[in-house]
């Protein structure tokens, strides 16, 4: 079993340097759409960090689509070798402890030694202002692309 806390706090320069990026991005959309695909990143060994989005080939998609697609291209860009992390950004509904829900943008990080959660920042659009962001948090999640998991069955 692997000690997610530990882990995080040792990668955690890492999984920063691939969640703000992707945050960034999504708020720019966010403020000029009012809603994105997802789209996602890769974090190679040599810490350079690339970016990767995916389409159903449609003429109008959707996350229901697109996300799929986004996976596995993210398991075959980890296969090609040289990933430590990988990424993805989407638009979701979250709900509070208090039961009210909310929009937000949502990072899943999975890191090839085990290190997998998720970052969201909530956001709703006021009728003054446009779109106002809250405050980021954290949570331990299970993984959802598992490249490491589909190569190690291989």
């Amino acid at each position: 079993m692997v000690d997610q806390q530990a882990l995080y706090k040792e990668l955690g320069n890492d999984v920063d340097r691939m969640i703000g990026p992707l945050f960034e991005f999504g708020e720019q959309q966010i403020r000029k759409r009012g809603q994105f695909l997802p789209y996602g990143a890769t974090l190679f060994q040599s810490g350079e960090i690339g970016f990767q989005a995916g389409t159903s080939g449609e003429e109008f998609e959707s996350t229901i689509e697109v996300l799929p697609v986004l996976h596995e291209a993210l398991r075959a860009r980890v296969k090609e070798g040289g990933i430590a992390a990988i990424a993805v950004c989407e638009w979701v509904n979250i709900v509070f402890t208090d039961g009210q829900p909310t929009d937000a943008m949502k990072v899943l990080v999975e890191h090839e030694r085990g290190l997998t959660v998720a970052f969201y920042v909530p956001c709703r659009k006021s009728f003054v202002g446009g779109w106002q962001f809250g405050e980021m948090f954290v949570q331990p999640a299970e993984p959802e692309i598992r490249p490491w998991m589909s190569e190690r069955a291989s």
